[in-house]
């Protein structure tokens, strides 16, 4: 039973060992679940495709994306929400370039922007 333990720990490439890191300044509110990606976007879809394209708070969808050294930072923030505490959320991911042009997740990060407290700050925090 331990022996396949240890050869499955022997053949694992060093990005899936590899701790995903969580920004600073970010909380991990749903971490990727997939670690290596061909599009880099896909991990993204699930929360753009939800958005509403109308509404009450006046609904903006920004997707960014760009390099920073060797990685690709991508940046989804999603503002004017039906939430009354919140007036935007962002999701940023870091990914480098692996093997068989797939993409490995390093970092990623949720926060946020509340409208009580009296601060225009992101914050990991939850909203009050």
């Amino acid at each position: 039973m331990l022996r396949p333990f240890l050869i499955s720990c022997l053949l694992a490439s060093p990005v899936a060992a590899q701790e995903v890191e969580i920004l600073p300044g970010y909380s991990d509110f749903r971490q990727p679940e997939t670690r290596v990606v061909r599009r880099p976007i896909s991990l993204f879809e699930d929360w753009m495709s939800g958005f509403p394209e109308s509404g009450e708070g006046a609904p903006s969808l920004d997707l960014s994306a760009g390099f920073q050294g060797d990685r690709l930072v991508m940046v989804l923030t999603l503002g004017g929400g039906g939430d009354d505490s919140v007036s935007a959320v962002q999701r940023r991911i870091e990914f480098i370039q692996v093997e068989n042009l797939s993409w490995a997740v390093m970092a990623y990060g949720f926060r946020q922007k509340c409208h009580r407290g009296g601060s225009d700050d992101w914050t990991g925090k939850p909203c009050p």
